[in-house]
């Protein structure tokens, strides 16, 4: 192939036939432009001669040039030669109905035709999506898209979180999530597009997940003097929106008096549900009920009042260093009771680039002698979640997750585990022999005592080999010398 760019100004896609007329193998090419471009066709002629004749032919078999005159009333065509063996058949403005194939014909021998497929593209264009909406928790959702254009299409899949576009390596109309739960819904992005073309063309489809509230409560116990108000707080995660209330004794508080019930919406599916009391004697101590139902079911969260000294904070698991493969979730476990406002808990990841909060503990701020401020530094990702008594979850694991994730208390130590993240399973025997206990001691102090034996029986053979071959070489000789005396005695005698 031989590309040729003849015109600064002009967009041009060239494509080159090598036309080996001694071989008289046919071809066949193909060129992709895109509307309003200019498409070039050379044909390379090795044998040159007056009587050589070099045509182009359209799809509809008509003739557009004969050697360097062109025979068509289209005047978007045209022939150029900027070499003696070359032939090109030039097309300006290229229309959607220039596509199809061209034949480069010689004459007057009857070669065998060379032809060219044109392509004129068409960007991409979605005509069709479906599958968004919302469903019940751990349902089959197949999102699916459907597009148009020329070339045709390949549909890519992609999914936003934290504001990236995340490739989910899948391609084809449809993409199906096989049980769906919070860290699987969220926005999915189709992506159409075609070889050679530039444009591409994008839908979005947002997928919502239906279940059952889920509270998390930030501290168990709250301590505060009589006649001074405090806040009790609880974290719902619930769609849809679902009846938010507080309860003490069998019935339901309300906002009134030296009670104020707020809600705020914290982040996706997940609400603040905040309960400010003014401790005005002793009943208002005790326990209290933070609940949440909707249709799919309900929970319930408890927190106690009191006006003792609290509890100290207890650490009841601690985070073990972990090796996960790609695609599976990692827990790492930081259990903690009697945690209040002043113990607070943050989870820390520091990766090879870079040291990053993931969850903090809510905090209590005063604003006024009626209200206080819960501060939440929560995780509203669904790439990571705190579950029961601050343990950390990170789903979906991939090597940007590796590092030291660290469990930090306030006025405790801080609680460190690495995560590792392997590629597939068959990576985990090699994990799993390097982490066997030592060898055993007592084990390698028999190994070296038979090992010193065997040397000493090697040792003691050789010594045996060596003292019999030395004594038969001496008999040896002392039977030489006795033959050599006895032989001269005789010699003797004869005389």
């Amino acid at each position: 192939m031989i590309t040729t760019d003849m015109y600064k100004d002009t967009l041009s896609v060239t494509v080159v036939f090598m036309l080996w007329l001694s071989r008289g193998v046919p071809s066949l090419q193909m060129v992709q432009v895109d509307v309003g471009e200019t498409a070039e066709l050379v044909c390379i002629v090795e044998i040159t001669g007056s009587n050589i004749v070099v045509e182009w032919y359209s799809k509809l078999d008509e003739l557009l040039t004969q050697n360097n005159e062109v025979k068509t009333q289209d005047r978007r065509f045209s022939i150029r030669r900027q070499y003696i063996k070359e032939w090109v058949l030039s097309i300006n403005n290229v229309r959607n109905s220039d596509a199809g194939k061209y034949e480069c014909r010689i004459g007057p021998v009857e070669y065998k035709p060379y032809s060219v497929e044109l392509i004129v593209s068409r960007p991409p264009e979605i005509t069709n999506t479906s599958g968004p909406g919302s469903y019940v928790l751990d349902s089959r959702v197949v999102l699916s898209c459907a597009a148009r254009g020329i070339p045709e299409p390949v549909i890519s899949w992609l999914r936003v979180e934290n504001h990236q576009l995340i490739d989910l390596n899948v391609k084809g109309n449809n993409y199906v999530i096989d049980s769906l739960n919070l860290s699987t819904a969220g926005v999915y992005e189709c992506h159409a597009l075609a070889r050679g073309v530039k444009q591409t063309a994008t839908a979005a489809l947002e997928v919502h997940v239906l279940f059952a509230p889920i509270i998390k409560v930030p501290y168990q116990e709250v301590l505060q003097e009589e006649g001074k108000w405090t806040q009790l707080s609880c974290l719902v995660t619930v769609n849809p929106k679902a009846d938010l209330y507080w309860m003490q004794n069998g019935r339901r508080i309300d906002s009134a008096g030296s009670y104020v019930v707020s809600s705020q919406e914290i982040g996706r599916y997940t609400h603040l549900l905040r309960l400010s009391i003014e401790i005005l004697s002793y009943s208002d101590y005790g326990e209290y009920q933070c609940l949440a139902e909707n249709e799919h079911g309900k929970d319930a969260g408890k927190i106690t009042l009191s006006g003792e000294q609290r509890k100290k904070a207890v650490v009841v698991s601690r985070p073990r260093d972990l090796m996960v493969t790609v695609g599976e979730d990692a827990l790492f476990n930081c259990s903690v009771l009697h945690l209040s406002a002043d113990d607070r808990l943050v989870w820390w990841h520091r990766s090879a680039n870079e040291t990053k909060k993931l969850f903090e503990s809510p905090s209590l701020k005063r604003t006024s002698k009626k209200t206080s401020e819960l501060t939440v530094n929560g995780l509203e990702t669904a790439k990571h979640d705190v579950i029961g008594q601050y343990n950390l979850l990170i789903r979906m694991v991939n090597f940007s997750d590796e590092g030291l994730y660290t469990c930090q208390i306030g006025g405790h130590e801080n609680l460190s585990a690495t995560l590792n993240v392997i590629v597939s399973k068959d990576s985990d025997t090699v994990c799993q022999e390097y982490h066997q206990e030592p060898f055993n001691l007592n084990t390698t102090l028999v190994v070296v005592c038979l090992v010193v034996i065997v040397l000493l029986l090697v040792t003691i053979v050789v010594i045996i080999l060596v003292c019999r071959f030395w004594a038969r070489r001496s008999r040896k000789d002392v039977e030489y010398t006795h033959s050599v005396q006895l032989n001269a005695k005789v010699v003797k005698i004869n005389q």
